[in-house]
């Protein structure tokens, strides 16, 4: 029931995405034959690219919703283990190796914490990282790319069951409580701290995010940037509304 639920959504967000919008609004000026309403709609559509096109008004929206960076020296020092949530990593069987996409930031964000003595551990939590590929497991790979790292293999414990965010807390805190520790480091790209940080405390385990990825910096008021429409921009978008449904999907089904 779980995968026909997210398998449904997956298909139907689609329709949620700004760019979306802008080929609906193309295709029915296209179709239909009242020229009013095509002029109208062009309009329309029009109005839609050069908004969600803008770099100043996305990047706006996305440092609204995106979590503070936490520094180095503010990590919490009763905290020894830091829980890492997968996503995007995947076995390519044509190559034999493992990709790391855009996410390797969320991966390799734990190493100086690490290193710098800040935590002792590191919790990788992911199962499957593809449902047609039911072997391959997130965590797994993630173990072996800190065994790569020289990260002693004692120091990581290994969730590999989980297939989302709501399962990531869920599987993962039985091996946190027996870790006897009450307050964990949480490790994810900022648009995805809010959903991971309210599932995790839905689960009663207490977490100070440790966010990567920041997906904008400081404030600019460059001519360029604040009119000249980028293509990329889109993207910003879909990832901002794809966590802005997963938070209120996981609200619906009690997950947070």
């Amino acid at each position: 029931m779980l995968l026909n639920i997210q398998f449904f959504i997956r298909r139907t967000e689609f329709f949620l995405y700004p760019f979306t919008w802008v080929l609906i609004l193309l295709v029915l000026a296209l179709v239909t034959y009242n020229q009013k309403r095509r002029k109208r709609l062009l309009w329309w559509a029009f109005a839609l690219l050069l908004f969600f096109s803008n770099s100043f008004i996305v990047d706006e929206f996305v440092r609204l919703w995106e979590t503070e960076t936490t520094r180095l020296s503010d990590i919490e020092p009763e905290i020894k283990t830091a829980i890492v949530l997968g996503g995007g990593v995947f076995y390519d069987a044509e190559t034999d190796m493992v990709k790391y996409g855009g996410n390797a930031d969320r991966y390799l964000g734990v190493l100086k914490p690490y290193r710098e003595g800040k935590i002792e551990k590191i919790l990788v939590s992911g199962g499957a990282a593809n449902y047609l590929e039911p072997n391959t497991k997130e965590g797994e790979m993630l173990q072996r790319l800190y065994l790569l790292c020289n990260i002693d293999k004692e120091d990581i414990l290994l969730e590999d069951k989980s297939l989302n965010t709501h399962q990531n807390a869920l599987y993962s805190k039985p091996i946190l409580d027996a870790t006897g520790e009450k307050k964990f480091l949480l490790i994810t790209s900022a648009a995805h701290m809010n959903r991971a940080v309210a599932c995790f405390e839905k689960q009663g385990i207490d977490v100070q995010p440790y966010p990567v990825m920041k997906g904008v910096g400081s404030r600019r008021y460059e001519l360029d940037y604040l009119l000249v429409p980028q293509i990329m921009n889109f993207y910003k978008w879909h990832s901002l509304i794809h966590e802005w449904i997963g938070l209120l999907s996981y609200k619906v089904r009690g997950y947070v």
